[in-house]
């Protein structure tokens, strides 16, 4: 018995010993990442369409990391463009720009940029609210 109870306790004792490395790890890897910005612009950024048609908007950014440099060759995620398409991915070029465009038709169109992160910079996002009437 005494040795059955020596083993049960130095398994239990191995694995919080492996569940606390794990946290730490975990908390170490999520400390190492960095903040980003992400801007979103609109050109137009209001239009006025007849009821049938659209109105064309470039769609355009940045990302930036928080140590200045630039989110070179990074996805960015657009949703909201009301095209049908449940989101459209853009790579950002050598100075961290991007730049898409939409047709949207009438109606208030809340446009959303994403930057879902990476093993080295967290998440950003941006919003920006275009209104098209008829």
């Amino acid at each position: 018995m005494t040795n059955k109870a020596i083993a049960i306790s130095t398994i239990a004792g191995i694995l919080t010993l492996s569940v606390l490395a794990w946290i730490s790890i975990t908390n170490q890897a999520s400390a190492q990442a960095k903040p980003t910005t992400l801007t979103l612009g609109s050109y137009p950024n209001t239009g006025k369409v007849g009821s049938a048609g659209t109105l064309r908007v470039s769609l355009l950014g940045k990302l930036t990391f928080e140590d200045s440099e630039v989110g070179r060759a990074a996805t960015i995620w657009i949703t909201g463009t009301g095209e049908g398409k449940q989101e459209t991915a853009v790579r950002t070029n050598e100075f961290g720009t991007y730049n898409t465009h939409a047709d949207l038709g009438p109606g208030t169109h809340k446009i959303e940029a994403f930057f879902l992160g990476d093993a080295a910079h967290m998440s950003s996002s941006a919003t920006k609210t275009i209104p098209v009437t008829p």
